[in-house]
């Protein structure tokens, strides 16, 4: 959650200007909605809320996949406000929208049976049964990020939406328009009041936290602590996806060529501002040198500058002006430690966004910030190891466990591998694709998040409170446990324990 104006400042900014940060010029000025008005769209919701989960999850569902329709529809001018807005390659905002379009069908298919009663047993209680019911936990609000604002926003509307609940998304004031629009694309089959997009910085986000009944932040470890220390004043559930550090471990008899191309992707794509990003490499020194040079070569032949629907790009500017900050910082602090940029490392000229050659760098360890702290920057620092448990200890070695990568061709062995990463994801000869795909859970442990995000029938029955139910089907007048107590039952129940258990 970014940080905006002050509650105490007296003038406060009353509109946000949304800038391209490709070209620095204006796209679009919004007025701020301010702590009352944020109040009264979570009334409206919560009083749109009771119909809508009334409706039933098939009937959500058919809705759902009507707004689908109208997002597709409206797919042109999304994009583009979302290219706008972000600065990134068409290829990665398209891809933005169709992972939505996927995990909508995905969840839509099976929202019936993932929300439905489930029996339980119930012995050596006869003659009762067991449900648990899920319903809807009333208003639940979003705060997303500005790296992808609208999937990891719609990300969560669609399945809170599903579950019966109404949703209110706070986007980042970096990149509200993507949202916005979809949403109001999406409007037009919703019910009224079910799906709203408040405009505005800190103070609006903050606003959110105190009124509904869930609250759901993609952020740093800092604004994680932030928004769960104030949702606990109400008691009111988190859930929370934070920073990465992700670890790529490349074992000896690794396909070296696939893995250095993955390297080169997984570093650098959208320009590093990615959560689940290769950050930091551990490869087998025995090949460590013939793994460098192929990813030195495949990074050198990235492509950045200003984006657009007919640029050749592989990845534009960075989307906030902050982040290059922390990304030089980190490099400098490398460098002073005696890491050595092979390729990159350096701002590329412009008049106007602010990029960053895609860069290599090598002679690293764990006194450096740039392999302990999330970048978040197209950098792939690579660190020789010399076998796979310096690797797994290295790997381990962070507050962060969102991600984690394994490189090998025995596969069973990668497995056993990544199964001992300290990480709420992994994958075997493959990067990040693990977060985008809809029947994978995905989530954080240690400081990368709280609760389960995205995928699967988890991702959905988060959104839900749990009711657990006995019922009793025959018709007795009285039950062994009730009044009046005797100690003849007392005895008998005290030898059947014994029987059963002794």
């Amino acid at each position: 959650m970014a940080t905006g104006a002050s509650p105490n400042m007296v003038d406060r900014p009353t509109t946000l200007v949304v800038r391209d940060p490709a070209r620095g010029t204006v796209i679009d000025e919004l007025p701020i909605d301010d702590v009352e008005t944020v109040a009264a769209a979570v009334a409206r919701a919560r009083h749109a809320q009771a119909g809508w989960g009334a409706l039933g999850v098939r009937q959500r569902a058919r809705l759902l996949k009507r707004a689908r329709r109208e997002l597709v529809r409206d797919r042109t001018a999304i994009l583009d406000l979302l290219e706008r807005e972000t600065g990134k390659a068409r290829f990665d905002v398209v891809g933005e929208l169709m992972g939505v379009c996927l995990e909508l069908g995905y969840l839509a298919r099976r929202a019936p049976r993932f929300l439905a009663p489930q029996r339980v047993s119930t012995r050596p209680l006869f003659g009762k049964r067991g449900i648990v019911h899920v319903k809807p936990r009333g208003v639940v609000g979003i705060i997303s990020p500005w790296n992808a604002p609208l999937n990891l926003a719609l990300g969560d509307t669609v399945p809170a939406l599903l579950a019966g609940n109404a949703v209110v998304v706070k986007p980042s004031e970096l990149t509200p328009l993507s949202m916005k629009r979809a949403a109001e694309a999406m409007n037009r089959v919703l019910p009224a009041g079910v799906l709203q997009v408040l405009i505005g910085a800190g103070e609006t986000g903050s606003a959110l936290v105190d009124h509904v009944d869930m609250i759901c932040v993609t952020g740093s470890p800092e604004t994680g602590k932030r928004v769960m220390e104030q949702a606990s004043r109400r008691l009111t559930p988190v859930l929370l996806e934070l920073g990465g550090k992700d670890p790529m471990i490349v074992l000896a008899d690794a396909d070296l060529d696939r893995a250095a191309s993955a390297a080169a992707w997984g570093g650098c794509m959208m320009t590093g501002q990615v959560c689940m990003s290769v950050e930091r490499v551990y490869v087998e020194r025995s090949v460590a040198d013939a793994f460098t040079a192929k990813v030195v070569e495949r990074v050198r032949a990235l492509r950045t500058g200003e984006n657009g629907a007919d640029a050749e790009i592989d990845y534009g500017p960075f989307t906030s002006p902050r982040q290059i900050e922390i990304v030089e910082r980190h490099l400098a602090d490398a460098t002073a430690k005696g890491a050595r940029v092979l390729v990159g490392g350096k701002r590329k000229p412009s008049d106007a966004g602010i990029f960053f050659e895609p860069t290599v760098v090598a002679n690293v360890d764990h006194s450096m910030q740039l392999m302990t702290e999330e970048t978040f920057g197209p950098i792939v620092p690579i660190m020789p190891v010399a076998d796979v448990e310096e690797a797994l200890r290295l790997a381990n070695d962070s507050r962060y466990g969102l991600n984690a990568s394994v490189w090998t061709q025995d596969v069973d062995r990668g497995v056993a591998i990544a199964r001992r990463i300290e990480s709420g994801s992994a994958c075997v000869n493959e990067c990040l694709v693990s977060a985008g795909t809809a029947e994978l859970p995905f989530g954080g442990v240690k400081q990368s998040g709280v609760g389960t995000r995205h995928g699967g029938a988890e991702g959905l029955r988060q959104f839900c409170v749990r009711q657990a139910m006995m019922v009793e089907g025959r018709r007795r007048k009285t039950e062994p446990t009730w009044f009046p107590y005797t100690p003849r039952r007392a005895r008998q129940i005290e030898k059947l324990m014994g029987l059963l258990f002794g």
